[in-house]
């Protein structure tokens, strides 16, 4: 059975393991090696059966523990080309990674299959993944986008399951402590994706036949885990939870969830 694990997912730090005890991939790895260590641990993991790390971006978030964890465990990394060059000259990634570019084409690292596709973001390169695991069970990891494109969506369509970032609740990013510029560049299209703009996708996901969700990258500024989720259930109130669907919610801080799919 196909496991997914949002080890830590929220705007200071992220990084999600899907597998099982002993076989399985991570996607990112942004907190420090220590936290992800004792995480995978807490939760029965061993860093010898993680097949690859697959990168979606650069910003700190995602790869702040990469350099030390590499050094302590010798794990293939997968990303875009640009990101490999940006890992290589920022000494994100020591002299002595394995480091192996995501194109078109399908990576099969173990057992399980993986495809990267492009989001908006304000980076140089960014992207989600589509993962087949090994049962045929295939989950999205969806996060760091301002809009769901129809390349976004053409990918976690299909999916039996999808952790989608919900990142910022328009009142509370409105009326926060974020300036001016940054509001607009978090709510562009290049930025990140909201309450509303998540549930709308996940309604739309549940009638075409998805129905495991997580909701990631939530921003401990801008949201809350209960905001997030109460936008999504009204926008599906015409569904029934834990019928038509099941929702899960990443909690920011991490909270040892694990989702069957």
């Amino acid at each position: 059975m196909a496991r997914i694990y949002p080890l830590f997912s929220s705007s200071d730090g992220n990084c999600t393991y899907i597998g099982n005890g002993k076989n399985g991939v991570l996607v990112d790895a942004g907190v420090s090696c220590k936290r992800i260590c004792e995480s995978l641990s807490a939760n029965d993991i061993s860093t010898a059966g993680i097949h690859g790390i697959f990168i979606t971006h650069t910003h700190s978030d995602h790869v702040k523990g990469l350099n030390v964890f590499l050094k302590k465990h010798r794990i293939p990394v997968y990303a875009s080309r640009k990101n490999i060059s940006i890992l290589l000259e920022n000494k994100l990634v020591p002299d002595t990674a394995e480091l192996y570019e995501m194109s078109d084409e399908t990576v099969c690292v173990g057992d399980f299959s993986l495809s990267a596709f492009e989001t908006l973001h304000d980076t140089p390169s960014n992207c989600g993944y589509r993962i087949t695991c090994p049962d045929g069970k295939i989950a999205a990891v969806c996060t760091d986008l301002g809009i769901v494109t129809q390349t976004v969506w053409e990918n976690i369509k299909g999916c039996d399951l999808v952790l989608l970032e919900s990142n910022y609740d328009p009142y509370m990013l409105a009326h926060g402590p974020y300036p001016l510029e940054l509001q607009r560049r978090i709510s562009s299209d290049h930025g990140h994706l909201s309450n509303p703009d998540c549930a709308d996708t996940l309604a739309q996901l549940v009638r075409s036949g998805t129905d495991k969700f997580i909701l990631g990258h939530l921003s401990q500024h801008n949201n809350d885990p209960k905001t997030a989720e109460n936008t999504a259930v009204g926008t599906m109130s015409d569904m029934q939870r834990n019928k038509d669907y099941l929702l899960h919610v990443a909690n920011p801080d991490g909270n040892g969830l694990v989702v069957a799919f």
